[in-house]
């Protein structure tokens, strides 16, 4: 589907924008080069959200295991099961944290998010650095080196930044107003949640800076 380049209302081709024509999508100025804003970044309701929570404790798991197994393959092979007992058990308790995160901060906590001519960047607010500390400290205190991996990985990610020759490929969610952005190597996507007033800006900069990225368009 083509957009406005003037105000990135979506258009079927070989129309003309209602809004620019009505006067209600024109700018006043020139269009601007980047953004920066505040918005909620929802927790248990994010796909992406979930899918890195899952994957940051697979990974602080397999490292555990992988050291294991260097340093004696008997203990590796006998600590397994219990290795990947802990994983799923933190797995569960990270989602049920997530969804008492987003209904204690009344849809998630509150993120910067940036997207600019050099890239897309976010970084976390007060909320979820508190949170992510008071996480490292209970699975530390718990015992649990997987868990605190993960935790460890999540506060080395408060804050990231793509390039654009990064991107491989960008999935919109319009139901949540958020665009994902896949790194070419498909490690760590990230999200930027928008707000009602920016998302089709947002979208329009995504198209604008990065042609050549798969573009997606989920209607749920």
């Amino acid at each position: 589907m083509p957009y406005c380049e003037t105000c990135g209302t979506e258009l079927n081709e070989g129309t003309t924008c209602p809004s620019c024509a009505s006067g209600e999508g024109q700018k006043s100025g020139p269009e601007p080069e980047g953004l920066l804003w505040t918005a909620k970044a929802p927790v248990i309701s994010s796909r992406p959200v979930v899918t890195q929570l899952i994957l940051v404790f697979v990974i602080a798991c397999l490292i555990v295991l992988a050291f294991l197994f260097l340093l004696d393959i008997d203990a590796g092979l006998g600590a397994a099961p219990y290795i990947l007992g802990i994983m799923v058990f933190f797995i569960v308790l990270g989602l049920i944290i997530a969804a008492a995160i987003q209904f204690f901060t009344k849809g998630g906590p509150t993120t910067e998010f940036a997207i600019t001519p050099a890239g897309i960047g976010y970084r976390a607010g007060k909320e979820s650095k508190a949170i992510n500390r008071a996480t490292l400290a209970g699975t530390a205190l718990g015992g649990s080196l997987s868990g605190a991996g993960g935790s460890m990985i999540n506060i080395s990610r408060e804050m990231d930044f793509m390039a654009w020759d990064e991107v491989r490929s960008i999935t919109v969610y319009p139901k949540e107003r958020s665009l994902v952005f896949y790194r070419n190597m498909f490690i760590f996507p990230f999200a930027l949640y928008c707000t009602q007033e920016n998302f089709e800006q947002v979208k329009a900069l995504a198209k604008k800076y990065a042609p050549d990225a798969r573009y997606k368009e989920k209607s749920w």
